[in-house]
C-alpha cells in the first residue's frame, strides 16, 4: 500500500465535515442517554468518552466513567457490553 499524506479540505468542505460532525456528536449523545439510562435504570450523569458506530446491523457502543453499554438494530435493544466490545 502506498504512503498516504494527509489532506488539508478546502474552506468548504471543511466548513460542511465539521457541520456533520456537530449533527453526528449531538445525535451520538442523546443514544448515549438513552442506552445507558435504560442499562442502568437511572439517567445518566456521565459525559460519554467514545462511541463506536457499526454500519448495516447498527450496534452503538456507548462508553463512559461508569462503563459501557449498547443500542442494537436489529431487533432495537438497549443492553450492557459484552466482553471484548
Amino acid at each position: 500500500m502506498a504512503a498516504q499524506n494527509s489532506v488539508q479540505l478546502n474552506d468548504e468542505e471543511l466548513e460542511h465535515v465539521r457541520a456533520l460532525t456537530r449533527e453526528v456528536d449531538a445525535k451520538l449523545r442523546q443514544i448515549h442517554e438513552i442506552t445507558l439510562g435504560h442499562v442502568r435504570g437511572e439517567k445518566g450523569k456521565y459525559r460519554p468518552k467514545q462511541a463506536r458506530f457499526v454500519f448495516d446491523n447498527i450496534r452503538v457502543v456507548i462508553e463512559d466513567e461508569a462503563g459501557c453499554g449498547v443500542y442494537e438494530d436489529p431487533p432495537g435493544i438497549c443492553r450492557p457490553c459484552r466482553p471484548g466490545e
